[in-house]
């Protein structure tokens, strides 16, 4: 059964709750980076690619067996092209977390099925509406003015890092819609394994880290990044895709709250605004693709 395709009312609350609860997990991401003590990025990257291709092997042989090998192989190259783009945006992702608010990031990041429109456009000749267009312009307005809050606070880097993260994010939406149907919980344990491999390269302290940050970054990698990779795979097959992609947004408002809960990290008056922006812009394309979806499958 297809993404698309109608479904019961008890499956459909299943896959709301499994996407929620991927949500969850992903908006945990600033807070823990936050907890940690004496981490630095690359170590971070490190670990926590390294629990969750753990976990994530763990449950590919659990679903099965002696048969995980096949599930590698069948992501074929569009599934390896997903692995390279994803497993980029973990290492930009973290470093942005490292050099900018939580606030900024999610924001940023947040406008990753907008830039996708714009990159399936020029890309894959799809058509943008024009409503999209106003979506993009929106965002973008939101992103300048984070941008000239990162100018004032030193944080500019951070905000640089975050908008490539959400283009190597956009990426892989792109190469999913355009290419065959790939097996996401294997394309992302081969971007973990990529980024571990860098960061294993790249760490110019070392890998060895204490046993409260090994903590916090184990839950990061396997709560936080694994998990809701596993939710929300399970949890897209019992219901509408718009309403999944709808329902995943809430993490542009749960991560800096998390962040803002946990450690007391407040957004400033031009991040709130700038995301306000943003926020507004996600919000209403994805409403927008929900009411589409569902006014089509009225007609059929």
């Amino acid at each position: 059964m297809s993404p698309d395709a109608p479904v019961g009312a008890e499956r459909t609350g299943l896959g709301v709750s499994a996407v929620l609860a991927a949500a969850l997990c992903t908006s945990l991401s600033g807070l823990l980076v936050r907890l940690t003590e004496n981490a630095d990025g690359w170590q971070i990257l490190f670990w926590r690619s390294v629990f969750c291709i753990a976990t994530l092997l763990i449950y590919l042989g659990w679903r099965h067996g002696a048969r995980i090998g096949d599930r590698f192989l069948s992501i074929g190259r569009t599934g390896l092209l997903c692995s390279l783009t994803l497993g980029s945006s973990f290492i930009t992702f973290i470093f942005a977390l490292t050099s900018t608010t939580v606030a900024n990031v999610a924001f940023t990041i947040g406008m990753a099925p907008i830039f996708a429109a714009l990159l399936g456009w020029i890309f894959l000749r799809e058509r943008v509406a024009l409503r999209t267009v106003g979506f993009i312009g929106l965002s973008l307005g939101g992103i300048a003015l984070m941008f000239s809050d990162g100018l004032a606070t030193g944080g500019l880097s951070g905000n640089i890092l975050a908008l490539v993260t959400c283009l190597f994010y956009s990426a892989t939406i792109v190469l999913l819609r355009g290419g065959r149907r790939v097996d996401m919980v294997p394309a992302v344990t081969i971007a973990a394994f990529w980024s571990c491999l860098v960061a294993a390269a790249i760490a110019p302290a070392g890998l060895s880290i204490g046993l409260y940050d090994m903590g916090i970054i184990g839950f990061m990698g396997v709560v936080q990044l694994a998990f809701q990779y596993i939710f929300f795979t399970a949890g897209v097959r019992h219901m509408p895709a718009a309403q999944a992609a709808l329902l995943g947004r809430a993490t542009v408002v749960l991560t800096p709250f998390w962040a803002w809960l946990g450690v007391g990290e407040l957004p400033s008056l031009l991040t709130l605004a700038g995301g306000g922006l943003v926020l507004s812009a996600v919000l209403g394309q994805g409403l927008t693709a929900l009411w589409l979806t569902r006014a089509r499958a009225a007609l059929r």
